[in-house]
């Protein structure tokens, strides 16, 4: 049968095998060839002095140090071909990166932590790094915006928090909602292009309006459903359709766009099993940079690993963002976790003191020893639980190995000693004694 009947998402940049791929970067050396390659198509130029001649360092294969040139030859000055790469000031080897970059690229659901953790080899925290710095090595600041006939929509994403597993355990549940806008190019009746998606805070026009603005070009047709919000978006021509008049579901109207809401949800019940509020930015940019490239190999991965582009070193502490920041807004939902006491012993001393709530939180053993030293008279005024509040105050050593309540394995039958041959057989006491002895056949006289 004709090949157009079966088509592939690698028509033009089929990725290799995984057997070519390791072999092409068998260690760190060509992990480094290849991205000094990138770097310096036409050889090595010092940045510093223009230098075109240096020597790679034996230790650390990406580091090149300059020989010199000219007025200037004592350079000597050290340049790394991962400056300005997500895989800047890492402590992991390149082989790695090359291979996590491979894996995310070829996945078409994209891979989680927990899977990335035992292919590469490392603990789970390494392996949420990684990915989330491949992530954000997927946004573009220069990328340019949709443009043509572009349908726009909003769609509620539910989200997951961490009280939520013990509330559900309970016996009860919560569920949470984000709204999300996306914009997607389409081409005559079946074609689509590029999309864009972006957390809104609601359906007003305040929220709307800024996300169609920052991702259309001025003249964009824009088809929307009969939503007032999208009425107030200027310096485009707006298609408003009235899904009930059409008398057709919503998904027929608007094929590419629920289209896209639909596998948005789909990968992320089944990849990442639902969305953390914190990070749902990075894994928006994570499926729009996919579905934008799904037929393009090369190019992700060397997009993703930030080769050609000028990103920065990433840092666990960019990731996260300011986590005091972020633990002050949601100082109520951190403070529901806690013990009732608890609760009451930060807010008092919070109250006292004219501090915030978070500060007491982090350090309240020494919020309540102070407590104790300049004002012993105040101690007794509040309703605590002294024995809480004792066990706060009691350093707590953890690690420390614990004489275990019952033995590990069951004590040995009589008769089980240790054998010193490798297979061990049971002793013939305790063989059961259920077929009767065989019998031993009498011998044949001789004929």
């Amino acid at each position: 049968m004709a090949k157009k009947l079966f088509p592939t998402r690698w028509k033009n940049d089929k990725p290799p095998s995984i057997e070519k791929f390791v072999e092409t970067f068998r260690d760190d050396y060509a992990c480094a060839e290849y991205l000094s390659k990138k770097r310096w198509p036409d050889g090595f130029v010092c940045p510093h002095c223009g230098s075109r001649k240096a020597w790679r360092l034996e230790a650390r294969p990406w580091l090149f140090e300059c020989a010199g040139k000219g007025e200037n030859p004592g350079c000597r000055k050290q340049t790394s071909v991962i400056v300005g790469t997500v895989m800047q000031g890492t402590h992991l080897p390149l082989r790695k990166w090359f291979l996590a970059a491979y894996l995310m690229a070829t996945h078409s659901n994209s891979i989680s932590a927990l899977q990335l953790q035992p292919k590469l080899g490392v603990t789970y925290k390494t392996a949420w790094l990684v990915l989330h710095k491949l992530r954000r090595a997927m946004v573009n600041p220069d990328r340019t915006q949709l443009s043509g006939a572009v349908d726009v929509d909003e769609s509620a994403v539910p989200y997951k928090r961490k009280e939520d597993t013990l509330k559900k355990r309970g016996g009860s549940s919560v569920a949470h909602q984000l709204w999300i806008a996306a914009a997607v190019e389409t081409h005559g009746k079946h074609g689509v292009g590029r999309i864009r998606i972006a957390r809104i805070a609601d359906r007003s026009a305040a929220s709307i309006v800024p996300f169609v603005v920052a991702n259309t070009v001025p003249g964009t047709r824009l088809r929307t459903d009969a939503l007032a919000s999208y009425s107030k978006v200027p310096d485009r021509p707006l298609k408003m359709v009235n899904i009930k008049k059409t008398g057709l579901p919503a998904h027929i109207v608007f094929k590419w766009i629920h289209t896209v809401f639909s596998n948005l949800k789909r990968w992320a019940l089944g990849t990442f099993h639902g969305f953390r509020e914190k990070h749902l930015d990075s894994y928006l940019n994570e499926f729009v940079f996919r579905w934008n490239r799904r037929r393009n190999f090369q190019g992700t991965m060397d997009t993703m690993l930030g080769i050609g582009r000028r990103i920065g070193r990433v840092t666990y502490r960019d990731i996260v963002g300011d986590t005091t920041q972020w633990k002050k807004e949601h100082i109520e939902e951190i403070l529901d976790m806690c013990h009732p006491n608890k609760q009451k012993i930060v807010s008092d001393l919070a109250d006292l003191y004219r501090v915030h709530r978070l500060e007491v939180l982090e350090n309240i053993v020494w919020w309540v020893k102070r407590l104790r030293e300049e004002h012993p008279d105040l101690l007794y005024g509040f309703e605590w639980d002294f024995n809480g509040v004792r066990e706060l105050e009691e350093p707590r050593y953890y690690g420390r190995r614990t004489k275990a309540s019952r033995p590990v394995l069951v004590p040995r039958r009589p008769g089980e000693e240790r054998r010193t041959s490798r297979r061990y057989t049971n002793p013939a006491a305790l063989l059961p004694r259920i077929l009767p002895r065989p019998v031993q056949a009498p011998a044949l006289a001789a004929e």
